[in-house]
């Protein structure tokens, strides 16, 4: 206890902080369950970060940064470390062209070359701040005629996590169009080249213990209702194929080469199976819904069950591509337990 107090006592000296101690997290997820965080530590400035970090890293104490709450299962338990959460003056875009679009920062709170395209179209750089919501960005962006983006429409969370997970969706992913990231240590404030980093299927390598807090995107002219069309198919596909206006943290797991997991899972027979208030959804077998007062013990329970049913009729091994954080997945306890 003395030595949470002395973090406390030591994080209320830096400026542009703000902390909630037993902050409840599941307010901050798409799928609402989960316990509290021992202390919440949301930030303003780059400066302020670096400071957070730097205490932290001193005293060894365990921490995350929580973006938009998508594609995150906390322990019901909660979480023993701090919790690191960028404020609304991270929620930005900057270098929209002006004469097509006169909301510069608007990808927040209000918030390659696309079908039919050309390659050479004039390139538009924009820098994007990392909490940013990445469906709201790609319609500012499109409204603002510009393409490269028209597949994020649909992907919830914020930019800085599509960034650290290489967010995708219909062959497209954030590698297509990042250009540099800026990421901050306890030690420093930096920007990376894209190729500088290693980029994989739902994976993007950071530095260790470094916090994402901007991103520089490429982008290419193009035409107005062109991109704003093609946004319009792509939600319609998701309306169709992925349950609407639910909570669900998004894909359970990731989609094994050349298939399909929700495929997979249907094809398991376990469409639409509850334990307790969580359901695998009856429009798509990869998405879990919390249907009414569902527990992350209960989600678990449901993503053990869909990964030993598709193993066993399927042969495949699903792997997880939602985050945990204060627990492990039920079958890592039990092969730690052999």
């Amino acid at each position: 206890m003395d030595e949470f107090n002395g973090l406390v006592s030591a994080l209320r000296g830096v400026a542009g902080i703000r902390l909630w101690a037993d902050a409840p997290l599941a307010p901050f997820t798409t799928i609402a369950t989960g316990g509290k965080a021992r202390l919440l530590v949301s930030v303003g400035e780059t400066v302020a970060l670096a400071k957070v970090l730097a205490e932290l890293e001193a005293r060894e104490v365990e921490w995350f940064c929580l973006g938009a709450g998508s594609n995150l299962l906390v322990a019901d338990q909660g979480y023993s470390g701090v919790v690191i959460k960028l404020d609304q003056s991270f929620q930005y875009v900057e270098g929209l062209p002006i004469e097509r679009c006169t909301h510069s920062r608007s990808a927040g709170g209000d918030m390659g070359a696309g079908p039919g395209e050309s390659s050479t179209a004039p390139q538009v750089i924009l820098t994007v701040g990392a909490g940013a919501y990445l469906a709201r960005l790609a319609t500012v962006v499109a409204e603002a005629g510009l393409t490269g983006m028209e597949h994020a429409c649909g992907i919830p969370g914020s930019v800085g996590g599509a960034v650290a997970m290489n967010a995708g969706a219909y062959g497209w992913c954030m590698r297509d169009v990042v250009r540099e990231v800026e990421i901050v240590t306890a030690s420093e404030c930096r920007w990376l080249a894209a190729e500088d980093l290693e980029w994989g299927y739902r994976f993007c390598r950071l530095p260790e213990r470094s916090v994402v807090t901007a991103v520089r995107i490429m982008l290419r002219q193009g035409d107005r209702e062109t991109c704003l069309a093609s946004q319009r198919a792509y939600l319609r596909q998701r309306r169709e194929k992925q349950p609407r206006s639910v909570r669900t943290f998004g894909s359970a797991f990731k989609n094994p080469p050349g298939q399909h997991a929700g495929r997979l899972v249907e094809a398991a027979g376990l469409k639409g199976m509850r334990r307790g208030g969580a359901e695998i959804s009856t429009v798509h077998g990869n998405f879990l819904v919390n249907v009414g007062d569902a527990t992350t013990a209960d989600i678990l329970a449901l993503m053990s069950m869909m990964r030993q049913a598709v193993e066993r009729t399927s042969g495949v091994v699903l792997e997880p591509e939602v985050r945990l954080v204060g627990c492990r997945f039920p079958w890592e306890t039990e092969q730690g337990d052999e």
